[in-house]
């Protein structure tokens, strides 16, 4: 199994994408897995009612079809990575492309506090890449994964 964690690219004008980030020397594998339901913490800042059927949402339906849909994606990853690649909503971000990572511990108003803080990819390029860190991926986790990749994570 290859190393991975999981990343939110926050929108504001589009619905937000839930990414599992693998490890694939020599690059980083993004693939989506989901949208804006990616994390059971949410449900329990959003207003009573919505909340209320978020919940029961992602109890009947959501969950499963996550779990079922990131074993697929494991498979893959493993059998053959290239498939995954070639899907629009997916990409590769090559380790020597990647600059800086910092990681601010400080959570977002975009996920209403329940996340674990701000993930800054600074490229080669002068671009520069946001991702918000899930509840329940932990800080530690982050930097390991970027450290493993020979990344330095600075914490702002």
């Amino acid at each position: 199994m290859k190393q991975a964690i999981h990343l939110l690219e926050p929108s504001l004008l589009t619905p937000d994408k839930y990414f599992k980030v693998y490890s694939m020397d020599p690059s980083l594998l993004f693939v989506k897995i989901g949208g804006q339901f990616y994390d059971e913490t949410s449900d329990d800042e959003a207003p009573l009612v919505l909340g209320l059927v978020m919940m029961l949402l992602r109890k009947l339906f959501l969950n499963k079809l996550k779990d079922q849909r990131e074993t697929e994606i494991d498979k893959q990853v493993n059998d053959d990575p290239q498939v995954l690649r070639n899907k629009k909503q997916n990409f590769d971000i090559p380790l020597q492309a990647i600059k800086k990572v910092e990681l601010k511990t400080k959570s977002t108003k975009h996920t209403n506090g329940t996340d674990n803080g701000v993930l800054f990819l600074y490229m080669e390029d002068g671009t520069e890449k946001k991702y918000t860190i899930p509840s329940f991926v932990t800080r530690k986790a982050v930097i390991n994964f970027f450290e493993s990749q020979g990344i330095v994570v600075a914490t702002v």
